[in-house]
């Protein structure tokens, strides 16, 4: 697991003015890979999925260590506590179709759907900034690599 965390953390590294912020922590579930809004960065265009190529060229560094780990995979999105709300779209919806565009651009640095155990939104239910609920970190993609199982 510290390897993985290693290999990711070094990946990044050159991305750090410009990409969001990242987060690799060891948990008792395995790897947990968080990449967060930030004041001046936002990995995606208001109110969509449609990522930044700053957030592409992130994920496919990741990627390409995820698809050579080959363990299982939870894909998670998050907002923050902002009440998006169009006629068809809101917080939830719009969690779980960022989190299914974290998944497309794995699929593009190579990870196979075998990989991937679940892809999951969960709006605002689990702030990262408790304290502020519409703080930037709270709008995140996680991955989490399953390297205990």
């Amino acid at each position: 697991a510290s390897s993985i965390q290693n290999s990711i953390l070094k990946a990044v590294e050159g991305l750090r003015y410009q990409a969001p912020d990242v987060s690799v922590q060891v948990t008792a579930d395995g790897v947990l890979v968080s990449l967060m809004d930030s004041k001046t960065f936002e990995m995606f265009k208001l109110g969509s999925a449609e990522p930044l190529p700053e957030t592409i060229r992130l994920i496919d560094r990741i990627g390409q260590i995820i698809r050579d780990v080959k363990k299982k995979v939870v894909i998670r999105g998050h907002t923050d506590a902002k009440q998006f709300k169009l006629s068809s779209y809101d917080n939830w919806r719009l969690s779980t179709a960022r989190a299914h565009m974290a998944h497309y651009m794995l699929r593009r640095a190579g990870i196979n759907d075998e990989q991937i155990d679940k892809i999951e939104g969960f709006a605002h239910s689990q702030l990262r900034n408790t304290k502020d609920p519409f703080a930037a970190e709270n709008r995140r993609i996680e991955f989490l690599l399953r390297v205990k199982t």
